[in-house]
Order: C-alpha cells, then structure tokens, then sequence
C-alpha cells in the first residue's frame, strides 16, 4: 500500500504553512536554490525539499529581490 504521507506542496498550501503573501511565496518559489518542480504552469514543492531549505537558511536572511 502506498504511503498516504504528503510527498509535495502547491504554492497555495505553501501560503498556509509559511506566515507569507502571495507575493512573497512567489518571489521564494522562484529563486533558482529553492526547491520546485515545475509542470507546465503547475508548481510542486517536495517537503523534504522544504524542510531541507528551511533548515539551511533558518539563522540567515534570504534575498528575494
């Protein structure tokens, strides 16, 4: 039986989980070291990834310009 653990995030969810806007979220999702896969218009973000990032960036400042 497949593992019914949530392997990835839409940017919507990640609006949920993270205290951003949408515009911010956008501007994180589209910095080339954050982890995404796309498909076609559609943008997945895998939670290891995420927590991955979060983790290596949780003392430091991240540009988002």
């Amino acid at each position: 039986m497949r593992d019914m653990q949530k392997q990835y995030y839409t940017v919507n969810e990640l609006m949920g989980i993270l205290p951003l806007g949408r515009n911010t979220v956008y501007k994180l999702v589209g910095k080339d070291d954050f982890p995404k896969i796309k498909i076609g218009n559609k943008i997945l973000i895998p939670v290891a990834g995420l927590n991955n990032f979060l983790q290596e960036h949780q003392y430091g400042t991240i540009e988002l310009n």
